[in-house]
């Protein structure tokens, strides 16, 4: 890939996508080529906070001759289905069906890029992307590892919220009443007994190796922790490039941000390989 800077592209399409569950969206920002990047987004909250950054970052892939398309999951965003009545399974399927869908239109080269949740569904499936779509390198945006972590930390929101309300004794474990058949409302989204079991499920292996050039971008972060090298101490040194990035977590705060400081790493990433 020759990086070329461009003013930001006005090419923004949006595609109904057949899916398992309905019609999912895919958004397009720049013209299709050869080579095109496809954003999994992250989870609930974390997914709409961090629509702005994102949108920018695929205006900067576009811009420099990386078409991007984004993936509403089925049940979010304006793609069709109800929130509650899928599991992390249906979102897999999204991910081939848009995946397919670029194929269609002439996409030879997949480059797979992942925000939190995002990464943790592209890293724990890993083989079976692989074995399916051509994916040519991945791009992992602080990365969520632990899915039953993830989900702790997602109904710790509920339980904050509840603590000024609750009396001692009224005290919820919202966990065990999740998993006991009760749906409970969170930050606007209704978690049932599949979804947190479906979550619990997923988690990135000790043993993951990355099998196609991988960038982890530890955002919010001067340094990487050491949950961060325990995965990659272990890795190929030509397979991923870990890089710091201090940015506001922006996935986690309701600002818009701006981040032309960020915007350059995963295409600058990108350049330094071979086909792409």
């Amino acid at each position: 890939m020759n990086k070329v800077t461009l003013e930001h592209s006005n090419t923004i399409k949006g595609h109904f996508v057949p899916s398992t569950k309905g019609d999912i969206l895919l958004t397009q920002f720049g013209e299709l080529s050869k080579t095109a990047i496809l954003c999994l987004p992250s989870f609930a909250e974390e997914l709409n906070l961090a629509r702005a950054v994102v949108a920018k970052q695929a205006q900067y892939f576009a811009a420099n001759q990386l078409p991007c398309v984004i993936l509403d999951y089925t049940g979010t965003g304006d793609s069709q289905g109800e929130f509650e009545q899928v599991t992390p399974n249906d979102w897999l399927d999204d991910i081939l069906a848009a995946g397919r869908w670029l194929q269609l239109q002439g996409v030879e080269n997949i480059v797979l890029w992942g925000l939190r949740f995002g990464s943790l569904l592209a890293m724990v499936h890993q083989d079976k992307l692989l074995s399916e779509l051509p994916i040519v390198a991945q791009l992992h945006w602080k990365p969520v590892t632990n899915g039953k972590q993830f989900a702790s930390q997602f109904i710790r929101i509920k339980q904050a919220n509840s603590m000024m309300n609750q009396s001692s004794e009224e005290k919820i474990n919202w966990r065990e009443h999740i998993l006991a058949g009760n749906p409970t409302e969170i930050a606007g989204y209704s978690i049932n007994a599949s979804m947190l079991n479906a979550l619990d499920q997923l988690k990135v292996p000790a043993d993951f190796i990355p099998k196609v050039p991988f960038l982890w971008l530890e955002l919010a972060a001067n340094a990487a922790t050491p949950a961060v090298t325990r995965f990659t101490n272990n890795w190929p040194e030509a397979s991923y490039q870990l890089i710091c990035q201090q940015t506001p977590a922006f996935w986690q705060v309701p600002e818009v941000f701006d981040l032309p400081d960020l915007y350059a790493i995963s295409p600058a990433f990108l350049q330094n390989l071979e086909g792409v």
